[in-house]
């Protein structure tokens, strides 16, 4: 296996994406509630749709939202989920770009969102607001590169356990990928029958192993260490 010497040693749990929410205290985090209206949403009902140019600033309050693009073919790709405390649509807070993803809701979910000039005016009044989301928004950027890093330069097995690593959400929750095997293909952009081979690949080494729907991490400290290695990464 080939090694990538020049690439910087890097632990990816310290670049993991933080809630926009995680960086503001509870007097903060109500003010910004009230300036915003809440919606209740549905299992898969939509909040947003790619191309939509209404400009404002959406947070999950509860839930959660996957968000993807829908392919010439009408197979959905998805591209990420996002937890309670995350935040979407920033950049048409700051820009004339419509929204860039088809955003639903995953099981019970409840969104606040702030009108893009009302956000404005509280970051204006408190620039930790402003601070927050800038933080937020460039660790989500991070690990969007360490994505398109993997993409064109790793090979299969790696690929795809990179991919796993970013995937999986810090603890206290379970480590464990909520992504069908297609789905996962689909992000990655690789056929299935390469998902299949590199997942049969890993689940031999006993790092992973594939539930209905979901993807579950046995050992992360082995999967780091597996990645080091073929890698010369982290």
């Amino acid at each position: 296996m080939s090694k990538m010497q020049h690439c910087a040693p890097m632990d990816l749990f310290r670049f993991r994406p933080q809630p926009f929410l995680s960086f503001l205290s509870d007097d903060q985090i109500a003010r910004l509630k009230a300036a915003g209206q809440r919606r209740k949403l549905s299992d898969g009902q939509y909040i947003h749709s790619r191309g939509d140019t209404d400009p404002g600033l959406s947070i999950i309050e509860s839930g959660a939202a996957r968000a993807g693009i829908y392919g010439a073919d009408g197979e959905f790709i998805l591209t990420s989920f996002l937890g309670a405390g995350h935040s979407f649509g920033e950049f048409t807070v700051f820009t004339e770009l419509p929204l860039s993803h088809d955003i639903s809701a995953v099981g019970p979910t409840t969104v606040i969102r702030i009108p893009s000039r009302t956000f404005l005016e509280l970051g204006a009044a408190e620039p930790d607001y402003l601070g927050a989301l800038m933080r937020a928004t460039l660790m989500r950027s991070h690990i969007l590169l360490e994505m398109l890093h993997a993409i064109r330069i790793l090979p299969l097995v790696p690929r795809v356990a990179k991919f796993l690593l970013i995937l999986t959400p810090p603890p206290p929750a379970k480590p464990r990928v909520r992504f069908k095997q297609a789905d996962l293909a689909a992000t990655i952009g690789l056929s299935r029958a390469s998902m299949n081979r590199a997942l049969t690949e890993l689940e031999n080494l006993r790092i992973i192993k594939r539930n209905y729907g979901a993807i579950e991490m046995c050992d992360l400290d082995m999967l780091m260490a597996w990645l080091k290695r073929e890698t010369g990464e982290y």
